[in-house]
């Protein structure tokens, strides 16, 4: 009989307390958990029972025996620390929680709520809101009082909470919230231990006039540090709200203090309306808060600006808010001798925690300062605030540390990474003096860009070096460069083998770095499904996935019920093959599976699903996980039901970076949906994208039409500048960004701006038009100023959002020219007759160094460019001339050439290029790392790429035929120096084994080179007959792919051009592209490779190319080109937008 069977048999007279006791008493009988002592810790519900079946509810607790509530709490604690069935507990809590609230408060027993809390904390999300929200008002709110007057006994942390307790804290805060229509002060008191776990929407659903109750804030300040920023952010949102406070310069220093916490999240254009009045008071307790550097300046701009008498101890004083002091200013205190240790070990805090930019002006002049200083002499907490200026100390300042101390503080969490030339000098010291281990090179991430071949033969290996050490070898080759990454799986796949590992242990620890040519030759597909749960959840590559899944279909024929046992290698399912399976009774479930797969789905995969889906039920598409749902063409999306949009909208927000990388029409169907399929967009044209709203959106804001764009309230805006700042712009809404920014109920025109706007708006300037960003004073660009935009911009560029974000910048050429607009006042004449300045090692620092002309670079002072010459060899966008100048100047330093010593070379960088031939020749490049920095310079030209290489192989007594694979790959795009005859002799196999190392590069070979190449990969050591490839090895050689014959590519079949990964597509010439390709072809593209096609490329297509093409693109959705720039507004209110994003707010952009 079920409980649920029971609860039916006790309806009697008792009364509802009573029934629920005896349910309780019948539940925690049906547990096997309470043998020992059952009678004894059961006794009080026994009298409970009696109690209920005689009195009414009102009289029960008065009658019950004093300790039986206490003996009730002890067998339900006792029941839930033993009971393992999980229903069970959760029907138990879901149905007497109230009861047991009760009892807790009356016994205060704190125990008993500590087991409870556990409890709700294991429980499913939704059965913790429906529990509260079921419970009386009047229950929760004495259960949440009695709570907060308990929670320090209960021990919860909240900064060690797993993912599981912190969803479930999120979850039971936002039903408490949303149990009561009105949160009052008392009440928020009592819920005050949960606002670390409030989302964002419950906060700014709070009253406004909450916020400036003094218990409220109180509570706010007690729990900030356990606060994240946008919590913090909502709350000041909502504070501002609130028609009592008035505006921000009118606030008193009493409420300033009281909101404390808060002020560093003040919006940055309020911000600035703090005077000097309210500031200076503050000074002191804001140099102890996360300020960061737009606010900082404020305040320095503001409480300095007639007393700037700076001394050291002064300086100290400020706290966080020293690191925003003018380099200027500073720079006189760095000068000093010796610089007080109080300020140096502060103002190096300040770049360890990244406010001061570790490679700008002040860093450079900090260096100097500290650099006297003797490393071996520093205490550990001195050398530890060094942290983020180690990089710039480089291994000159670090040798006299002995080994040991060097080590540890090397593998510290967090460290930047150094150049080449400081970890090679770095890493062969740390190897010659340690026995330095695989593992300890694991932990030293900052040294990488320096391995060698000489450390990786030095590296001392566990005895045991199998299965238990495959994470930290796989995370390392992982972070290496292609040709690094092919040295060390070189040594690696020797230890194995000479460590008697077979091939099980070597693919455990090396995939997915494993050559497919290694791969097709020591695998075999039977050995494989014998021992498949070794292999099945794999990181496998597409590739490999193919050839693996090919392997053990020959040994054995793959059923539609055995397809799932191969985990991640079902990914490696061609179309063809998936297709004999559409008439299976489970064939939906079988889609299901493959795009529930980990890692992402291949390309040509999803396009054969895709086409699948069309044939099938719409329905059906609502069953299909949301990620793979939001990578749908456009109309299938539209097909989608509300339900699957939220689930859609709530992976983007967690994995934003994934929508930023989809094609641009995607990107904006989905930014539409949000408005369009809740009714939404009715009634724009009267209304304004008000502060909620945009708030829901967050960061889809600027993928929508620009006429919505258009209807962003600027007030609202104004308030979350901050958070725009930090958004991708697609290249398409970066006028409308503009005119948002200069319109008249915002900023006004940029020639009017002032520092403080341009601080406002930060890295969002370059947004604005060159001529726009040309037209602000120039009084207001200080050197200062402009390092600080710029910095912010690089910092963006470096996140993981920037690098998605930059595969969609079309316009190179012009994100340049609003660059060097913003640099003017720095690097060129201030009049007409004005001298142009010849930059110091600070100036290239506090820009970058191509922003210098060649004229000025080669002006330079042979003492500044030698403190300049790595960051100048970093510099990958210099230009020829900018090059050629810097080696000039350069030159007499470093002669002879044949005397460079590795981290000489390695720190000239980009420089290389514009050495003589001769001097490559004579040069000393042998050294792999060396030969791997090299190989991947671009703008080589033809005869030095042949210099370099005609040395590198007189030295080392070489043929073309003796390179090896790792000599291949570290020769990267110096291959193209090798002659045709030389290509002709290289080995096949060799070559075969390289090209995973290869297969990214856009190599800057001659056509006929390029043939030579694949010609090589067709010999049977290699990959054989071209006829005879399948997607993989397409997909394995990579960008090599688009250097095939014209009668090679013109042959290709459907799944071997879906293998061209899409950089080949776009390195294929383009008059050779409207020759090799039909139209028919072109169909077969995916959308990746599609969307890869250059402009140069499509100019030279014909109609029916063009045709075929664009239906690719679009996934066979015609007309999508402009789709959205003319979105039809209706009349109706606007008011259904704000009800209709406000439905979705608490789903969407909850706190993660």
């Amino acid at each position: 009989m079920s409980w649920r069977a029971g609860l039916r048999l006790t309806k009697g007279p008792r009364g509802a307390v009573g029934e629920c006791v005896l349910i309780l008493d019948f539940m925690v009988g049906l547990s096997a958990g309470l043998e020992e002592g059952e009678g004894e810790v059961r006794q009080g519900l026994g009298q409970a029972i009696l109690l209920s079946s005689l009195l009414d509810n009102a009289s029960f607790w008065a009658a019950l025996r004093p300790d039986a509530s206490l003996s009730m709490l002890q067998t339900v604690g006792l029941f839930l620390r033993r009971e393992q069935n999980a229903a069970l507990k959760e029907d138990l809590l879901s149905c007497f929680s109230p009861v047991l609230w009760d009892l807790i408060e009356r016994e205060d027993n704190s125990s008993a709520l500590r087991v409870l809390m556990q409890e709700y904390l294991q429980m499913p999300r939704d059965r913790i809101r429906t529990l509260v929200m079921s419970a009386e008002k009047d229950a929760v709110k004495r259960f949440l009082s009695h709570m907060h007057q308990s929670w320090d006994q209960l021990d919860v942390h909240t900064t060690q909470a797993t993912q599981r307790e912190q969803q479930a804290m999120e979850t039971m805060t936002s039903a408490f919230i949303h149990k009561f229509p009105r949160v009052t002060p008392d009440l928020f008191v009592d819920l005050s231990q949960f606002i670390p776990f409030m989302s964002v929407s419950d906060i700014m659903s709070f009253p406004a006039s909450l916020m400036i109750n003094d218990s409220v804030l109180m509570a706010i300040r007690d729990h900030s540090a356990e606060m994240k920023s946008p919590q913090k952010q909502a709350f000041v949102k909502r504070l501002l709200h609130s028609t009592v406070v008035g505006d921000v310069s009118s606030w008193p220093p009493y409420f300033l203090t009281s909101i404390l916490p808060l002020l560093p999240h003040l919006p940055v254009k309020h911000f600035q309306q703090l005077t000097s009045d309210q500031l200076v008071p503050l000074v002191e307790l804001l140099g102890n808060t996360t300020l960061d550097g737009t606010r900082g300046h404020h305040v320095l701009r503001t409480v300095f600006i007639k007393n700037r008498n700076f001394t050291s101890d002064s300086i100290t004083r400020l706290g966080v808010l020293a690191c925003y002091l003018n380099p200027e200013v500073l720079r006189p205190f760095l000068l000093a001798s010796p610089v007080p240790s109080t300020l140096w070990k502060q103002l190096a805090q300040c770049t360890s925690e990244g406010l001061i930019r570790a490679s700008g002006r002040l860093s450079h002049w900090l260096v100097q300062a500290v650099r006297p200083l003797n490393a071996s002499s520093l205490s550990p907490p001195a050398l530890a605030s060094l942290s983020g200026l180690l990089p710039q100390l480089g291994a000159s300042f670090l040798q006299s540390l002995p080994s040991p101390q060097l080590l540890n503080l090397l593998t510290q969490p967090g460290l930047p990474s150094f150049s080449p030339a400081q970890a090679f000098q770095i890493l062969s010291k740390m190897s010659k003096d340690t026995n330095l281990t695989m593992d300890t090179l694991c932990r030293l991430k900052p040294l990488l860009a320096g391995l060698s071949p000489a450390v990786i033969r030095d590296l001392h290996w566990p005895q045991n070096s199998g299965t238990p050490h495959c994470w930290c070898w796989r995370d390392l080759l992982a972070d290496l460069k292609p040709a690094l990454k092919a040295m060390l799986h070189r040594e690696l796949r020797e230890v194995l083998n000479g460590d008697s590992r077979n091939i099980t242990e070597q693919l455990q620890c090396l995939v997915p770095f494993v050559p497919l040519r290694e791969l097709i030759e020591a695998v075999d597909g039977g050995a494989i499904l014998s021992d498949i749960s070794l292999y099945r959840d794999l990181p496998w590559s597409p590739q490999q996935a193919q050839i693996i899944f090919k392997k053990i279909h020959q040994s054995k024929n793959i059923t539609r019920d055995t397809i799932e046992d191969l985990g991640r290698i079902a990914g490696g399912i061609s179309c063809d093959w998936l297709k004999l399976w559409t008439n299976e009774t489970d064939y939906l479930e079988l889609l299901q599976f493959l795009t529930e797969l980990p890692g992402v789905v291949r390309p040509a995969l999803r396009k054969c699903i895709v086409e699948e889906l069309r044939q099938r039920p719409k329905d059906i598409l609502n069953g299909l996980s949301p990620w793979f749902a939001a990578g749908l063409p456009v109309k299938l999306i539209e097909s989608l039901s509300n339900t699957s949009l939220t689930a859609i909208m709530a992976h983007i927000q967690q994995h934003f970076v994934d929508f930023v990388k989809l094609p641009r029409h995607k990107q904006m169907a989905l930014a539409e949906k949000v408005i369009t399929e809740l009714g939404t967009t009715h009634g724009l044209a009267e209304g304004e994208l008000g502060g909620d709203n945009l708030d829901l959106l967050g960061p889809l804001l600027p993928f929508l039409d620009r006429d919505i764009i258009g209807l962003v309230d600027r007030r609202a805006l104004e308030l979350r500048l901050d958070e725009l700042r930090g958004y991708c712009l697609p290249p398409d809404t970066l006028r409308d960004v503009a005119a948002l920014l200069t319109g008249g109920d915002l900023l006004g025109e940029a020639s009017a701006w002032t520092v403080g706007d341009v601080e406002l708006v930060g890295r969002m300037l370059f947004s604005l038009s060159p001529k726009q960003i040309n037209s602000i004073p120039q009084v207001v660009l200080s050197a200062a100023t402009v390092e600080e935009v710029l910095a912010e911009q690089l910092n963006w560029e470096d996140s993981n959002m920037g690098q998605a974000c930059a595969f969609q910048r079309i316009d190179q050429q012009g994100h340049q020219e609003r660059i060097h607009s913003l640099v003017r006042t720095i690097v060129r004449a201030q009049s007409p007759k004005g001298k142009v300045p010849v930059p110091s090692c600070g100036d290239i620092r506090g820009t970058f160094p191509s922003v210098w002309t060649a004229n000025q670079l080669s002006r330079m002072t042979e003492h500044e460019l030698a403190q300049c010459v790595e960051v100048i060899g970093q510099d990958v966008s210099l230009s020829p001339e900018q090059r050629k100048a810097l080696w000039v100047n350069l030159r007499q330093a470093y002669s002879p050439v044949r005397g460079l010593r590795p981290e000489q070379v390695l720190g000239l960088g980009c420089v290389l290029t514009e050495l003589r031939e001769k001097e490559l020749q004579d040069a000393n490049l042998t050294d792999l790392a060396i030969l791997a920095q090299l190989g991947a310079l671009n703008d080589w030209s033809p005869k030095k790429m042949r210099a370099a290489v005609v040395g590198v192989l007189r030295k080392r007594k070489l043929r073309a035929e003796q390179l090896g694979s790792v000599d291949l790959a570290s020769l990267g795009k110096l291959l193209c120096g090798l002659t045709l005859s030389e290509i002709s002799r290289l080995d096949p196999y060799n070559l075969s084994v390289a090209v995973l190392f290869l297969r990214g590069l856009d190599l800057p070979c001659s056509e006929p080179q390029m043939e030579a190449l694949t010609s090589r990969l067709s010999a049977p050591q290699a990959f054989g007959p071209v006829s005879t490839w399948g997607p993989e090895v397409f997909t394995e050689i990579g960008t090599l792919a688009a250097g095939l014959e014209d009668i090679v590519l013109s042959a290709l079949v459907q799944d071997q051009v879906e293998g061209l990964i899409p950089e080949a597509i776009s390195l294929i010439p383009p008059k050779k592209m409207s020759v090799v390709f039909s139209a028919v072809q072109l169909s077969w593209l995916n959308v990746e490779q599609a969307w890869a096609v250059t402009e140069n490329q499509w100019a030279e297509l014909n109609s029916r190319q063009r045709h075929a093409l664009s239906l690719a693109q679009y996934e066979g959705d015609v007309l999508l080109e402009h789709r959205g720039r003319n979105v039809a507004l209706s009349a109706r209110s606007a008011d259904i937008l704000t009800v209709g994003l406000l439905s979705l707010c608490c789903m969407l952009w909850q706190l993660s």
